[in-house]
């Protein structure tokens, strides 16, 4: 709400009443009380949790536009104050405290903790960016270049702790900035968004940072080349009356070789989105899925055009549990689902929403454990298609895209006739 107010009208009563509600839930040390579920527990520290969540509250308070003197703010910074010295810090909450120090003027200990950083930063040819030190290595049988959610959210607040010095921005702070956006934009789909909800609010907030930072009013211009072998198939101008255009032209044969030539001054951004279909070829799982229509087998020969769909799932991998995990059902062609048998499953255990498209149902489940949930909706046939191809049935952490696992759907039994 209070980043929003420069935008929209919001009742100052909303954001008081938050204050007051953040006030009682503080602390005798300056830190927060934990309440409520932990969305992501890839982040999720043990007795670090409480440390985490007051900076991110630290950093809420301080992006409001309260003063760094206000009593709430100066004993949360004693929270965060004393945790950084004690040492031992998980690196996405020094990533957060970081921050919350540069907002608060802290220069000294930004600077700490940023050194601090950089000696456990992952630093590939011309980038750098942050990875939890335990995390699993996920053999990816897809073309999978982006990261989970919780490294583009610890690697957004660094870049953010480094555009963020007081009084000014140093060349060191600014060529840090450099090398970590470029990882950054490796990370942002064709839509420009980046792995979850959550890291692309922090992401492009610290994008947005960085161009306002290296913006220059100086008219420069930049031309970009596509090359196809000696043809020239696209040539794009940006100047100061279309820097902030998306242009974009679609690639012609595929496969092809092709090529960008970049000229003039200036920072320009170029990104290609290459989409193609694959069989499914899946090794060891961390989610067990089975999906099945019902019923089986049908009795007498009469035509059936109603069919339920029943998912049983769990997790298997090396945590207690999931994060939010989605479920997405492509339908059968021809087939249409029922919307009142999916809407029926958000009273059911761990389901907190779900979404119906013409050829899509999707479950977002609070989280998956070892424990088989089971769920089951109805479909219709709509149109009678001739030999039906598998429709794929998928399962994923929303937080760790890694996670995943999926099943073909095949053709309904005593489905209006299906094939020759």
């Amino acid at each position: 709400f209070s980043q929003a107010r420069a935008h929209i009208f919001v009742d100052e009563k909303h954001i008081m009443d938050a204050l007051m509600w953040l006030s009682s839930q503080q602390k005798a040390n300056g830190c927060f009380r934990s309440s409520g579920t932990l969305l992501n527990n890839a982040i999720k520290g043990g007795v670090e949790d409480e440390v985490t969540l007051s900076a991110y509250v630290t950093i809420a308070l301080l992006e409001s536009a309260l003063p760094i003197a206000h009593s709430i703010v100066l004993r949360a910074l004693f929270c965060l104050e004393t945790a950084a010295e004690a040492g031992d810090v998980h690196v996405y909450t020094k990533a957060l405290v970081a921050y919350a120090f540069a907002l608060a003027r802290r220069e000294e200990k930004r600077r700490a903790l940023l050194d601090s950083l950089d000696k456990e930063a992952v630093k590939d040819v011309g980038s750098v960016h942050w990875q939890r030190p335990e995390k699993q290595q996920t053999d990816h049988l897809f073309y999978r270049p982006r990261a989970p959610s919780a490294e583009v959210e610890m690697t957004s607040y660094v870049l953010l702790a480094h555009l963020t010095g007081w009084p000014a921005l140093s060349w060191a702070d600014l060529t840090a900035a450099s090398l970590i956006v470029r990882w950054l934009s490796k990370q942002q789909n064709p839509n420009g968004g980046f792995s979850s909800t959550q890291d692309t609010v922090v992401a492009l907030q610290a994008l947005a940072l960085y161009g306002a930072s290296t913006y220059s009013r100086s008219g420069m211009v930049a031309t970009v080349t596509l090359r196809s072998r000696q043809d020239i198939q696209a040539r794009f101008r940006i100047d100061d009356t279309n820097r902030l255009l998306l242009q974009r032209v679609a690639l012609p044969p595929v496969p092809g070789e092709y090529g960008t030539q970049v000229a003039g001054q200036g920072c320009v951004y170029t990104q290609t989105s290459l989409r193609y279909n694959v069989h499914i070829q899946q090794g060891q799982a961390p989610f067990m899925l089975q999906v099945h229509a019902v019923p089986k087998t049908c009795a007498g020969a009469s035509t059936h055009r109603t069919f339920d769909i029943a998912i049983n799932v769990s997790y298997t991998g090396k945590r207690p549990a999931s994060n939010m995990a989605i479920i997405d059902v492509k339908m059968l062609s021809g087939f249409i689902p029922v919307k009142s048998s999916v809407k029926k499953l958000q009273g059911q255990s761990q389901v907190k929403r779900t979404e119906v498209s013409t050829n899509h149902v999707l479950l977002y489940l609070e989280q998956v454990s070892n424990v088989t949930q089971s769920y089951s909706f109805t479909v219709e046939q709509d149109v009678s298609v001739q030999r039906l191809k598998p429709a794929l049935v998928k399962v994923y952490d929303y937080y760790e895209t890694g996670e995943w696992g999926a099943r073909l759907l095949g053709s309904f039994p005593c489905s209006h006739k299906s094939g020759p």
